[in-house]
């Protein structure tokens, strides 16, 4: 038995025990595996004030709060959660992104445990290179190429005494080794994890229910999901559906919530789409598997090209054709699937 402690920003689930967000879908089943393997998890939360545990979770959970939200803050407040249960840890796992230079920082001042890191997003001193984010302006430009300096000189070799790394996706690990963190260490690419095979058997997907769901279709129902922000291209999907003839065929379902949801309520009614385009809002799991259930194609328009999305793990699983952008990390998947 290893005794392994896995150290988050926060958990959430919903009343019914499902977990809400990918990146808490990955921990708790990674967890979850552990302790169905015999080992001893415990998961700490470094910011419980955001946690919303309703349910029972088959692992110990202990919640701290790192009062500091500045790059030092969080640094120096994970680096005093890692001596606090050092006695108690085989291993340490923890989200890379976010916790990677305070964990370096204990094994640098002689921390006997060693620490893995999962990343899986970029670093927030990284400017955009893929055209996903707005120009900020010239005074945040200024800041984040004095944040770039910092933690290029002298953050790197303090994160690269991290035992191991893993990362999502190979372009999230090559920006990563770019920057030149983790390149000369222990290195793996791991998925996020999602339940498919859960997915698979409670809602009977094989080969034959998938081909007379798409046979018998009478209107193609298309789904797009995820959080509503600039860089998931929702606005574009819109409009290519207003360039569609026979637009009546289709249906398109637009679930989830966020900053753009909104204005882009406001483009469908311009475009004259609002008896084809649904938006659902945010919806429990239960819901958004029954639209995957419904659905006849996922689409995923845009993201970070860098990326993974647990939605498109979870479309394959409903054995969705699937509409993505090419050249990064969900082409990637696709053809690794």
């Amino acid at each position: 038995m290893v005794k392994i402690i896995l150290i988050t920003s926060k958990l959430k689930f919903e009343d019914t025990g499902a977990p809400i967000g990918g990146s808490v879908v990955d921990l708790h089943l990674k967890a979850k595996g552990l302790v169905e393997l015999g080992h001893k998890v415990t998961v700490v939360t470094a910011f419980s004030n955001e946690n919303r545990i309703p349910c029972a979770v088959p692992y110990a959970v202990f919640e701290r709060n790192i009062k500091g939200r500045g790059l030092l803050g969080i640094q120096l407040g994970v680096h005093t959660i890692l001596k606090e249960f050092s006695k108690d840890a085989d291993v340490f796992y923890m989200d890379g992104h976010m916790f990677l230079y305070g964990a370096g920082a204990y094994r640098l001042l002689g921390g006997k445990v060693p620490a893995v890191g999962f990343f899986n997003v970029r670093l927030n001193a990284w400017a955009d290179a893929s055209g996903n984010a707005a120009r900020p302006s010239i005074l945040k430009r200024v800041k984040k190429s004095m944040r770039y300096v910092i933690e290029h000189f002298i953050g790197v070799p303090i994160a690269n005494h991290l035992d191991a790394f893993i990362f999502n996706t190979p372009q999230v690990q090559r920006m990563y080794h770019n920057f030149g963190i983790g390149k000369d260490k222990p290195n793996a690419v791991i998925e996020d994890f999602i339940e498919t095979r859960g997915i698979i058997e409670r809602f009977g997907v094989t080969a034959s229910s998938v081909e007379k769901h798409q046979k018998t279709a009478l209107r193609i129902s298309l789904l797009a999901t995820g959080r509503m922000l600039p860089e998931k291209g929702f606005d574009i999907l819109i409009r290519a559906l207003s360039n569609v003839r026979n637009r009546q065929n289709y249906r398109l379902i637009l679930s989830g919530g966020g900053e753009e949801k909104e204005r882009l309520e406001k483009l469908t009614k311009e475009l004259g789409l609002s008896e084809t385009i649904f938006f659902s809002g945010w919806v429990e799991k239960e819901k958004l598997y029954q639209f995957f259930k419904e659905a006849h194609v996922f689409i995923f328009p845009k993201w970070w090209i860098e990326y993974g999305s647990a939605g498109l793990t979870e479309a394959f699983a409903f054995g969705l054709p699937s509409i993505i952008s090419g050249g990064g990390a969900l082409e990637w998947f696709a053809k690794n699937s």
